[in-house]
């Protein structure tokens, strides 16, 4: 019998253990004692190597960074201020002070980066309204997906670059990318420390936050050659807003540089290995009233589809509880129905103009006349037999809620609906770089880098998956400065070239689907119980009594490419950066042996659809264009248009059959026009830019393009950014930012869309006082519905909503003489739909945080306050094909950080 409390796995749980911590710092003061016992190599320790990291952190986290330099924008080595590029960094300060550990906590300090849910985690980072790529010291990783929480706070620096990729890190998505930098034992300036530092920290908070992270640098020395080394660790175990979704993670990062490892070239090595488990929720029953006010539509379904009573739904089960009529198909399923879009005067009706149609449905109204105690003043059934019926020409009764159970009432919002058990998933990345730049007009770089997510999910739906997703790159770099005495005396170049060979497996196992809105958040103390557990493959792939497996699909595509580049200034003010790239890809794609739970006769023996596999080759070319110059009184307007391949692969890394098979191939084209200006005044402590962008996917024309659904999105977005970073005295800063953009759908892509009960046009059951007894949304919560939206349609509502077209942020920070700090911030967003048809606004939210600081010594001690005014927010889903799920934002918490150097 399956259990809500105990659930079966097939695969090992890693969670938190007190052994954990144990073993974390033996291993820390091994380490250090080891460190400070080694004669340190390199020279003395100058003050710009105290700190363990390549990145230069300023005192002040917030401070100008206009001359701080990035690789990972263009491909050279540039000051934030002339590269012509919109490009935000964030220091290890910056993330220590404002308590960024995760994805949302960025959208506090960097434009753009506003990230919408896939079942409430946020693991990859969206930039400028889609998703986004992220790197990882400048070699792409898997794409994080929903499966596993980012964990931003083992980082020392991140930065955003807006727009797709520079010809030379190769094919990427179009609305940018994120680079993470980990902590290393060599400083920027190229030396080493002469002793061992290091950190151990402690964070507790509301919602039973705990963390504790350590971390240890230095130098080492092997042989006659010198180098240096950091480990961190971090260990979380915590409960989080959503009730019944815990948070555990462990993370371990190591890196280590050896100089002269062969010849003149510098060896660095490192590895950071994650696993995380935690679960999703959304808050599901979404309507308009529950956003504004609060009000949730209560009522647990009325069949109990638990018929052999072990506890949950199996696939044969639900067909024969709520049976359907005629054949199963994909448009008609126990739960699981099509409607057809209704016409208005011979044209399809606006979304919100849907006829209301009396009654309720037939077998809802003949349960009733065989049960008449479920409705005892028989306020349903004088209804009628009514309502709208789907294209099977019946409603199962699997779809209605009992009316003896349905009310209107205060929701809970820490209860969400939908939540899965576990979402248990491990990941790992290991790199090896050999680099020579002890000669600054030439150097020359071999990465090696590998990367993989061994992740599972289970749930209380039929939706249960496992996902293996590994990738392996090798990329050589070499940059040459040609010599001054070979120019003219008014012209600089510098050129790159790159080459490299990347290869990406991924394979899914998978059943069912979700219905996420049976589940009553505010019954049964927002547990699920038989009536709304199903089986799925993970539990119990039995075709008769469990779900059998409903997806097995792997791909394996190359990316190989030659890139070249060309920095040039002409009479030192102006500069104009040219490149090139060429890819080429190999494909491959498979579907295995699974279940067909679409076939006419899945209820008599079932159909297993037969392996398939399709490949093919395709390639792609990327150029781009920067220009810019130096004007009187620190300006520097810029133009940027670039031309980028990109891979037309999933959120999960994997590509699909029919994407494979497409005929434009499976490399698309994303464009980028952004024109700025950027500024640095007052030695440099006053830093503003502002640009204005339009970011296109260019290979899409038609809407039965079957590559039109991947993840790098079809669309087109059109905004305007500033940024502005201000220092006004050493122990004062200012960061500011705005963000105006407008996303659209570049075609009138097909696509089907969930409806409620009422937008469907089912209408509300009145007691004789007038009061409603059954809400309209009732008819249609035990399951799903949805309806394929007619093109008349689609072209009016083209807009990609989900990301608030206005985003605005502010810090404010202040440090005091006797050590302590003040921090100031907030965010507004403005209202956005959830959806594509605009049934469901969002509202507009402002976010104030707050935190106070103390340093005294080697003691750090910080109070942060997150939602200081206890807002309500509510976020979208990564889809907009819907209105009844959404995310919802923690309340006001506090955290305490204890933080000790040494």
């Amino acid at each position: 019998m399956r259990s809500p409390n105990e659930r079966k796995r097939n695969m090992p749980a890693l969670g938190f253990k007190a052994t954990d911590l144990a073993i974390a710092l033996a291993a820390f003061l091994a380490t250090s004692a080891h460190a400070q016992s080694t004669e340190a190599g390199g020279s003395s320790a100058e003050s710009d190597a105290a700190v363990l990291t390549d990145i230069v952190v300023s005192e002040d986290p917030l401070a100008s960074i206009a001359n701080e330099t990035t690789g990972s924008s263009i491909g050279f080595a540039k000051p934030i201020l002339d590269t012509p590029r919109s490009v935000s960094f964030v220091s290890s300060e910056q993330i220590q002070l404002l308590g960024i550990s995760s994805v949302d906590d960025l959208t506090r300090v960097v434009p753009g980066t506003f990230t919408t849910t896939r079942y409430g985690l946020q693991g990859g980072i969206n930039v400028r309204g889609v998703a986004a790529d992220m790197y990882f010291r400048g070699m792409k990783r898997i794409n994080m997906q929903g499966h596993a929480r980012t964990s931003l706070a083992a980082m020392d620096s991140i930065e955003v670059i807006k727009g797709p990729p520079s010809p030379i890190f190769g094919m990427g998505k179009i609305g940018g990318y994120s680079n993470l930098t980990p902590k290393s034992g060599r400083a920027k300036i190229g030396t080493y420390l002469e002793q061992a530092q290091g950190f151990a920290q402690v964070v507790g908070g509301d919602y039973m936050k705990s963390e504790i992270s350590a971390g240890a640098g230095g130098p080492m020395t092997i042989g006659n050659k010198t180098g240096g080394y950091y480990v961190y660790g971090l260990l979380e175990d915590s409960e989080s807003y959503v009730k019944k979704v815990g948070v555990t993670q462990r993370i371990i990062q190591a890196t280590s540089t050896l100089d002269n490892f062969i010849g003149p070239f510098r060896l660095e090595v490192g590895t950071q290995a994650q696993n995380s488990i935690t679960s999703g929720a959304y808050m599901n029953r979404v309507t308009q009233r529950l956003l504004d006010d609060g009000i949730y539509i209560s009522g647990q379904p009325l069949i109990n589809l638990d018929r052999n009573g072990d506890g949950a739904i199996g696939f044969k089960e639900t067909h024969e509880m709520s049976p359907i009529k005629g054949n199963v198909g994909g448009s008609n399923r126990p739960l699981n129905q099509t409607f057809a879009w209704p016409m208005c005067n011979g044209v399809p009706c606006q979304p919100d103009e849907f006829p209301k149609i009396a009654g309720i449905p037939e077998t809802m109204y003949n349960y009733l006349e065989a049960n008449p105690t479920l409705d005892p003043d028989r306020y349903l059934r004088n209804q009628g037999i009514g309502g709208p019926v789907p294209t099977s020409g019946q409603l199962p009764i699997g779809f209605v809620l009992d009316p003896r159970t349905v009310q209107q009432v205060k929701v809970d919002q820490r209860r969400n609906g939908a939540f899965e058990t576990e979402q248990n998933a491990r990941l790992a990345v290991i790199y090896a770089d050999l680099v020579y730049d002890a000669d600054p007009d030439f150097q020359l770089k071999n990465q090696f880098f590998h990367d993989f997510l061994d992740s599972y999910k289970n749930s209380y739906l039929p939706y249960g998956e496992k996902q293996d997703i590994h990738l392996w790159e090798d990329k050589i770099t070499a940059t040459y400065r040609i010599p001054d005495e070979k120019l003219p005396e008014w012209l600089r170049i510098n050129t790159l070239a790159s080459v490299n060979y990347r290869e990406t497996f991924g394979k899914i196992t998978s059943s069912g689907g979700d219905y996420d809105y049976r589940q009553d958040v505010m019954f049964n103390n927002g547990n699920h119980y038989p009536n709304t557990i199903f089986w799925n493959w993970l539990d119990n792939p039995s075709y008769d009594t469990g779900a059998p497996t409903t997806v097995v699909r792997d791909s394996t595509f190359s990316e190989m490419g030659v890139g070249t580049m060309f920095d040039i200034d002409f009479f030192t003010n102006t500069n104009l950066v040219l490149g090139a790239r060429w890819d080429n890809s190999k494909a491959e794609a498979n579907d295995y042996d699974r279940f067909n739970e679409n076939a006419s006769n899945a209820v008599n023996g079932g159909v297993w659809l037969p392996q398939r596999t399709t490949r093919s080759w395709d390639d792609g070319t990327s150029w781009s264009v920067s220009l810019s110059q130096k004007l009187p009184g620190g300006i520097r307007p810029y133009i940027t248009k670039a031309l980028s391949s990109v891979a037309l692969d999933g959120a999960n890394n994997i590509i699909v059959y029919e994407t494979v098979n497409a005929p434009g191939g499976h490399i698309g084209e994303a464009e980028l026009l952004e024109y700025g200006v950027k500024g640095s005044w007052l030695q440099d402590t006053l830093f503003f830019t502002l640009s204005h962008f339009k970011q296109t996917r260019t290979d899409i024309s038609s809407a039965s393009d079957p590559t039109a659904s991947a993840e790098v999105s079809s669309t087109e977005t059109k905004g305007i950014e500033t940024e502005l970073k201000w220092s006004p005295v050493p122990n004062a800063s200012i960061q500011a930012y705005a963000l105006f953009a407008k996303a659209k759908y570049i075609i009138p892509q097909s696509g089907t869309y969930e409806f409620n009960g009422r937008d469907l046009g089912f209408q509300d059951v009145l007691d004789d006082n007038g009061n409603v007894i059954y809400p309209a949304e009732a008819f249609l919560y035990g399951g799903r519905v949805q309806m394929t939206i007619p093109t008349a349609i689609l072209e009016q509502y083209n807009a990609r909503n989900g990301s608030p077209e206005t985003q605005l942020g502010l810090n404010m920070n202040y440090r005091f003489r006797n050590g302590v700090g003040v921090l100031l911030g907030g965010n507004w967003f403005s209202s956005t739909y959830s959806d594509r048809l605009e049934m469901l606004k969002i509202p507009s939210s402002t976010t104030i945080n707050g935190a106070v600081t103390y340093d005294v010594g080697k003691w750090h001690l910080k109070v942060n306050g997150y939602n200081i005014t206890d807002e309500r927010i509510f976020r979208a889903r990564n889809s907009d094909t819907g209105t009844n799920l959404v995310s919802v934002m923690p309340r006001v918490r506090y955290e305490f950080t204890v933080k000790l150097d040494f």
